[in-house]
């Protein structure tokens, strides 16, 4: 399915058509006509991620946010130039022209263009201490939400996105996830657990895998919902050239009070009860291999004192908004709020 969009969309309609269709790029036209479009040119799910971190929003006509090289190839492209144009664009999918005519995509496959494969670590060893008396019989990741579990979700949303290898960090109850998932052929995966002796925090586990990965590390904590796409997360971080990629979610708190626009000891405004908006850590990640290696053996250690000492070593931390459908259940309430939403019907 090719994705065509107007210039005078949203960008926010362009994300949710991008997100529906699962190609990750939309071409750009003056018209939104298929047949014979006036191109304007492309734009990336990774593009549209970085125009809301500049401080788009969703209504911004994604004309302002194309640039002026679009991820575009002639039909009769030789396998080389294609690669140099995703190479380029940090891309996996370029759209194909001819005759002004977009007739498809090619993929990074297709012209014998090759990535490290991604390996996926889902961290599942805790308690599960505020989801009490829950999880006195049931691990938090093996509880029912919606359809299935959380963890199941978590493995399906991996498969999907071209993730053969998982390794599953379990502690408490780690013989039900066992019965439960087997060795994840069920799911699309090769399923591999790492056993906890001792909590060791989300970054901890790491030094369980039996050898560094050659690619990417997705790195995942089991109890979330989301309907993010994790491919979308990968493109993006192996395009930011970082050693760490952050997932970030949108947290909002209200002031019950009016808040004071202070200068020096004179009142320049009051604003009554706002709205604070804040880029908080999604408990998932992609890692670059040799970081694993800052990762002491077998100790309580979490993730955010592996990003401290990626930033110590002068290396770059990226973040990567999430903008699709995100459930963090830590706490009974969160959990409550996740069934309602399921059971009015809401997909995730």
């Amino acid at each position: 399915m090719t994705t065509i969009v107007r210039g005078d969309d949203e960008i926010g309609q362009v994300f949710d058509r991008l997100h529906q269709e699962g190609v990750g790029l939309a071409v750009v036209t003056a018209d939104g006509d298929s047949a014979a479009p006036s191109i304007l040119g492309t734009v990336t799910d990774a593009e549209l991620r970085r125009a809301h971190l500049a401080g788009h929003p969703p209504t911004t006509e994604v004309a302002r946010i194309v640039g002026d090289d679009p991820a575009i190839v002639a039909s009769d492209a030789s396998d080389d130039h294609v690669r140099a144009v995703l190479e380029r664009h940090g891309a996996s999918v370029v759209a194909v022209v001819d005759g002004g005519r977009v007739v498809g995509y090619r993929h990074l496959d297709d012209v014998g263009g090759h990535q490290p494969p991604v390996t996926a670590v889902i961290l599942a060893g805790g308690r599960g201490q505020r989801l009490r008396p829950l999880t006195d019989k049931v691990p938090k990741p093996l509880l029912t939400v919606g359809r299935t579990t959380i963890v199941e979700r978590l493995l399906e949303g991996l498969w999907a996105a071209g993730v053969k290898d998982v390794h599953l960090s379990v502690n408490y109850k780690a013989e039900a996830f066992e019965e439960r998932l087997g060795d994840g052929e069920g799911y699309g995966v090769r399923l591999h657990y790492l056993r906890e002796h001792i909590e060791l925090n989300t970054a901890g586990p790491l030094s369980l895998l039996p050898e560094r990965p050659v690619g990417p590390v997705l790195v995942m904590n089991a109890d979330q919902v989301t309907a993010l796409h994790f491919a979308r997360l990968v493109d993006y971080h192996r395009h930011s050239a970082a050693a760490i990629t952050v997932g970030a979610f949108d947290h909002a708190v209200q002031i019950p009070y009016g808040v004071l626009h202070l200068e020096g000891d004179q009142v320049a405004g009051i604003v009554e009860k706002p709205t604070l908006h804040r880029s908080c850590n999604a408990g998932i990640y992609v890692l670059e291999p040799h970081v694993i290696d800052l990762v002491p053996p077998e100790t309580f250690f979490g993730m955010p004192t592996l990003v401290e000492a990626v930033l110590t070593r002068g290396e770059r931390v990226t973040a990567f908004p999430i903008l699709e459908k995100f459930i963090d259940i830590g706490t009974l309430e969160e959990l409550e709020a996740a069934l309602v939403l399921f059971a009015t019907g809401e997909q995730v």
